[in-house]
Formats: C-alpha cells, sequence, structure tokens
C-alpha cells in the first residue's frame, strides 16, 4: 500500500530543493580519475551540441511542459551553447533571448551565496569552523549539544537545526505590504538545535539565509549590495540580483496558470532572500560557469575566489557513504545519483513558485550546464540524464564492491525498523531483512523496493539507485539515505513498551509502534488500558497531533466544546473540514467515538488531504452501517486502515461499525495511516 502523504504535514517550499565532515575523493562513484580519462568524451563542438538541444526541446512532450526555457553548456572556458525556447510572453510572442530574458532560479542562490563566504574565509574574516555565535551579536543558539554549530555546518546542511522553511508569507502580491528584513526574518525564526551538530544532512533553507546575514555582519554591507559588488560586477553578470529591481521585472519570464492565463508577479518576504531570491540570464550563469571551471579567474586574470575555495566548492564534504555524497559548499549531490555515468558531478537544483531551475557541472572536463524554464517538475531530471547519456555513455555508475560476500540475514537485522524524515517527520521508512543481503523497503517516494547488499552499510534497488546507512561509534544505525536529495532519515528507536501490552498482543505492533514514533501521550511505566473506548474530543485530538495539522483562531461553531480540553483541535477540524456535528451546535465530544464515524475522519483526510489514489473496488460489508459511511469505510477497506478486530467471512466484511472504537483499535487506525499495511 502507498504510505498516505498529507498536503499538509508535507508542505514543503523547496525554494531556495557523519562525525565531522568527510573529504570525498572527486569520483563519488567509486570510478578513478585516470579511468575517467580513457572513457571521457563529453561535448566538443558547438555545432553538435546545438543540434543535440534544438533536437531535445523540439520534442512534443517537451515542448507542452513548458512555455519559456533558457539553456546553456560551456566547456574549457568557451560557450558551446546558449539558446532560448518559447517565448517569454505569449500576447507579443517575444522569445526568450539568453541576454535579456530573466528567470527567477530559487535555489540555485545558494552557490553564489556559499561564493560569499568563501570570499571572505579567502580574506581572514571568517573561520569555516568558527562557532556561528560570534556572528550574532550575542544571540545565543539553543544548542543542548557540547558541539557549537559552525559556519561549515550551515554549508554543507549539517547543523541539526529544526526545520525552517519559506512559507506562504514569503510571497507578496499586494505592493502595499513591507517586506520584513533578512535580520528581523533570521531571529524571528531562528530554530532550536534538535540532533548533535555535524551528525546529518538534512537540507536547510535557513542555514543559507543564515550564511546571507553573516555576509552582512563581516562585510559590513547589506547582502544584496556586498553581491552586486564583490560577485555580479566583477563578473559582468549585469542582469542578475538577490532583490527584482523593476529593470528585471519587466524582462521577467511570464508565468502562465492550468488555465493559461498569466500569473501575476510576486515579491518575496524578506526581499532579499540568500538561499532563493536571485534572478539572472543563462548569459550571466555562463560567466560564473568560465570562471568557477578556471579555478576562480575571471578572462582578465584576476580571481573572484582562491582556487583553494573552488576545489573546496567542487569537494564532496559531507558523505553518508564514500559513493554516496551528499553536498559540497553549495552544491549537492545530483538527484539521480545513478545517472552520473561514472563522472564527478557537483549540481544545484532550485523551485520556486513558476520556475525551476538546474546547475551542474563536471570539474574533472571543465564542463557546466544550466537549465531554467517556467513550469515546474522532472523536465531537468529527464535532461540531466539525456545529457549525459549523451555525452558520457561509455559508463554506467555502478556502487558497491563487485566481490562483497552478503552478510546473512541475522547480521542485517539491525538495519531493519522504521525511519522518519528529518525535514519531515511524518515521512516514515519501512525496512524489514529479507534474506541474506537482502532488505525490502517501502517509503512514500518509491513504494516498496527489494534491495540488495552491495557494501558493508550500502544496497542498491533494482533501478540502480543506492540505499546508504550511517553508524554510531558502536555501530548502532543511526540514519538512511534512499532517492531523497533532501535528507537523511533517522532510525527510529525501539519502543518502551507498556506492562498490559505484551509482545504478543495482537495490537502489540501498532500501540508499540506510535509510541517508538513519540505519537502517544500515555506514560510508558503505567498500563495501556487497550480495551478503554476513545471519545470524539480524543480521536480529533490524536488526529491533529499526528498530522501537525495548525490550530485554527476561529470562534467555536459548537457550543458544547467551550470546556472540552480539545476545544482546539475540534474547531482545527472543523474547519478542514474533517468533522461536524451531531447538530448545528453539538459535537458532543465525550461522547464515545462509533468505528464508523472515525473511519469517515480517516477517509475525509485522504481524499481531501492528501495525493493517495484509492483503490475502486467494492467490498462487501455485513449489514448495520449507516448509509452515510459505507463509502468512507469502503476507503478505509481498500487501504486496510484497521487492526485483525476487522474479520472476513465467505467474503463478506464486518467492519463493526456501530461500536465504539477502543484504544488498541484506534491504535491500528492510525499507525497504518502513517507507515505502510504490508
Amino acid at each position: 500500500m502507498k504510505k498516505l502523504i498529507l498536503k499538509y504535514s508535507i508542505l514543503m517550499l523547496t525554494l531556495l530543493f557523519l562525525s565531522t565532515s568527510i573529504n570525498l575523493a572527486a569520483s563519488t562513484a567509486g570510478t578513478t580519475a585516470s579511468a575517467l580519462a580513457n572513457t571521457f568524451r563529453g561535448p566538443q563542438s558547438a555545432t553538435e551540441v546545438e543540434k543535440f538541444l534544438d533536437d531535445y526541446f523540439s520534442q512534443d512532450p517537451i515542448k507542452k511542459k513548458i512555455n519559456a526555457l533558457t539553456v546553456a553548456v560551456v566547456q574549457n572556458s568557451q560557450v558551446l551553447a546558449r539558446k532560448g525556447y518559447g517565448v517569454t510572453d505569449r500576447s507579443t510572442n517575444t522569445p526568450v533571448q539568453t541576454d535579456q530574458t530573466v528567470f527567477r532560479v530559487a535555489s540555485v542562490s545558494k552557490v553564489f551565496t556559499a561564493l560569499a563566504i568563501m570570499q571572505l574565509v579567502d580574506q581572514g574574516k571568517i573561520g569555516l569552523q568558527d562557532n556561528i555565535e560570534n556572528y550574532l551579536d550575542g544571540y545565543k543558539v539553543n544548542n543542548p549539544f557540547a558541539t557549537p554549530v559552525t559556519v561549515e555546518m550551515l554549508l554543507t546542511h549539517s547543523t541539526g537545526f529544526e526545520v525552517r522553511d519559506p512559507s506562504s508569507n514569503s510571497f507578496m502580491i499586494d505592493a502595499s505590504l513591507t517586506p520584513i528584513s533578512l535580520k528581523d526574518e533570521v531571529f524571528k525564526q531562528f530554530p532550536p538545535v534538535k540532533r548533535k551538530p555535524g551528525s546529518s544532512y538534512m537540507y536547510d533553507n535557513f542555514a543559507y539565509a543564515l550564511l546571507g546575514y553573516i555576509v552582512q555582519q563581516v562585510s559590513g554591507e547589506a547582502f544584496d549590495a556586498y553581491m552586486e559588488k564583490h560577485v555580479f560586477q566583477p563578473l559582468g553578470m549585469t542582469s542578475s540580483s538577490f532583490r527584482l529591481p523593476t529593470d528585471l521585472a519587466k524582462r521577467l519570464a511570464t508565468v502562465y496558470d492550468a488555465s493559461g492565463k498569466p500569473r501575476p508577479v510576486y515579491r518575496l518576504s524578506p526581499e532579499i532572500i540568500p538561499q532563493g531570491s536571485m534572478v539572472t540570464t543563462s548569459d550571466d550563469i555562463v560567466r560564473f560557469m568560465q570562471a568557477f571551471l578556471n579555478d576562480g579567474k575571471l578572462p582578465n586574470g584576476t580571481s573572484i575566489v582562491s582556487p583553494a575555495s573552488i576545489k573546496a566548492m567542487e569537494t564532496y564534504q559531507v558523505a553518508i557513504h564514500p559513493q554516496v555524497a551528499d553536498v559540497s559548499y553549495g552544491f549537492e549531490a545530483p538527484f539521480m545519483l545513478k545517472d552520473t555515468n561514472g563522472q564527478h558531478v557537483i549540481a544545484k537544483g532550485g523551485d520556486i513558485p513558476g520556475f525551476s531551475s538546474y546547475l551542474w557541472m563536471l570539474p574533472d572536463s571543465q564542463t557546466g550546464v544550466f537549465i531554467s524554464y517556467t513550469a515546474t517538475g522532472g523536465l531537468r531530471d529527464d535532461f540531466f540524464t539525456a545529457f549525459m547519456d549523451h555525452y558520457y555513455p561509455s559508463q554506467k555508475t555502478q556502487f558497491g564492491k563487485a566481490d562483497f560476500m552478503l552478510q546473512s540475514a541475522s547480521e542485517l537485522h539491525k538495519f531493519a525498523g522504521l525511519y522518519t524524515d528529518l525535514r519531515t517527520d511524518s515521512d516514515i521508512i519501512k525496512v524489514s531483512v529479507v534474506g541474506d543481503g537482502r532488505l525490502d523497503v517501502y517509503t512514500p517516494w518509491v513504494d516498496h523496493e527489494q534491495v540488495t547488499q552491495v557494501d558493508d552499510k550500502l544496497f542498491v534497488d533494482v533501478k540502480g539507485r543506492p540505499l546508504a546507512f550511517q553508524t554510531d561509534s558502536q555501530d548502532n544505525i543511526t540514519y538512511m539515505k534512499y532517492n531523497n536529495p533532501l535528507s537523511y532519515s533517522a532510525k527510529v528507536p525501539e519502543a518502551l513498551g507498556y506492562p498490559d501490552i505484551t509482545n504478543d498482543h495482537p495490537y502489540a505492533a501498532y500501540i508499540q509502534g506510535l509510541q517508538s514514533l513519540s505519537l502517544l501521550s500515555d506514560v510508558a511505566s503505567q498500563p495501556f488500558q487497550p480495551l478503554k473506548t476513545v471519545t470524539r474530543g480524543q480521536f480529533i485530538h490524536d488526529i491533529v497531533q499526528q498530522f501537525h495539522f495548525r490550530h485554527s483562531s476561529q470562534k467555536a461553531s459548537f457550543t458544547d466544546i467551550s470546556a472540552s480540553v480539545y476545544q482546539d483541535d475540534i474547531l482545527s477540524a472543523a474547519n478542514l473540514g474533517l468533522v461536524v456535528g451531531v447538530s448545528t451546535d453539538l459535537f458532543e465530544p465525550n461522547r464515545p467515538i462509533l468505528r464508523q464515524e472515525a473511519a469517515v475522519i480517516l477517509s475525509r483526510i485522504i481524499h481531501h488531504l492528501s495525493d493517495i489514489k484509492v483503490p475502486t473496488a467494492a467490498l462487501q460489508l455485513t449489514s448495520g452501517t449507516d448509509d452515510w459511511a459505507l463509502a468512507d469505510i469502503q476507503t478505509v477497506l481498500a487501504l486496510k486502515l484497521y487492526g485483525p478486530e476487522v474479520t472476513t467471512i465467505d467474503g463478506t466484511i464486518d467492519f463493526g461499525s456501530k461500536r465504539a472504537l477502543t484504544k488498541q483499535e484506534e491504535s491500528a487506525m492510525l499507525y497504518n495511516m502513517l507507515v505502510p499495511n504490508v
């Protein structure tokens, strides 16, 4: 069963998509530089590259995905292609021009923020191992660990910070609104440290906002002014900015909605966002790529940054496994790591409403590619794969060791269990042992896959995608990473259990699973009371807490909930359309909830707040269910959101619709909403 993915719980704008750092060799897939020299082909001819681009972007399925697109390819400081496809404005049919048409590049901005930091490192004004508190005017980070957060950890997304992402308030259409300042934004949402700094990777927008603030603090210049003076002007990037000035706004590619209507141009708050507000043209990015691939040197021989800093930016600094890289300074491993074809590739993608971008470079062959377009989706991933297969076809990326001896099923038991994504803790991965050297993996991203061991803590699925684990000093599994470029997933500790729930209890897996995920408020040393009934108010509370629904500020529409401890939860659920009262003004929060009532609420979550597809096959139920609940119970049954209390006799299912829901039955429902029921 595909795990439920709630829109409310996974809302994440990619504005902007270990112990100490691990320095990796140039190849992230185990291929030596000397071997690469024998197999390298790469783009060579401008004529051929232009033909490849024209052929690729003229395909009808691709043309339908975009309205305006720009792409550029450089090698050995030479521009092999810079092309525009589509139009910037349908009303005028103005073609995309690589030197004029401006695109929002979202998280590609982070590359330039990292470059600014490395400039200041070159000047001795910042130390990569400096405690960030040195630059915070006396502010003390909420950090319970003895290890401080360093500047390098900000660069490598390894701070251990709690997630802080842009919200809907970051996008402003109303011209009368005033954006918040970068400083105010940073200190308004400064996160606590949740994991030991330097121990894990989690894509961190806040870290790069803070890096921009540190640039301001150290240089004494506003971040956007610093970038203009010390980065854009020296590089000749005359159409680039971290704000959206009027002249560039006029040249911004128009974004259209599904009906073909142009979307209004929005501003950002803060107006200058170091992690994602940059606008630019492909010609400007070409100038950056040329300098970067030339050890930071400009055409006139001066340097924008030192060769040592360029080397640091193109070398992966953090990895969960030597063959599975995470990040360098400003760049990350490609989304499609298996499609690097044995090449050392550094990449940076970016998404912001209406725009997607991707910048990747191959330092060993001095090749750089940039693409940006007015759409969202996987076009850039498909283009990356097509480009790499066309120009570097001789070798596919291979993970692991050919002569690796598979470990026994008993040895693999340490990998089994639940893992929670560090960015979205409701995204849960389930790992179980199949046999010697094989694991079953159930994730929100790829459903069910079987992976085969190819190294000590490294596995590969049938599509060639790696799954890697990390251990602590006692060889306990701490994190895993699989098909998710945004973060590790943390291994969930085993449940403490309850005195009245033995391991052979029919509901032990559900109750202990929720306990291990910290989703039960029951005290471990006290009886769980599995047969106790659940009230309507308690059920709503548990749903709201499990899926992180925001509390509503609206006044009560029910007259009987003001004295309930669950009043805020009931209001939140009502405003989301998940519950209705038993009458116009009554909710009855203290009455035990019937199983059919619980099923209706779960079904509404699935149909209105999730992306899951529900099987349509009708199932035969015993009599006793009210008509208003029949369709919703069908949904719950189809997705197996129940425990052993649901029985089938001669093909007819007894759901027990009119029975009061017990705590053990609620545990089965809620656990199966999060974890694949297989």
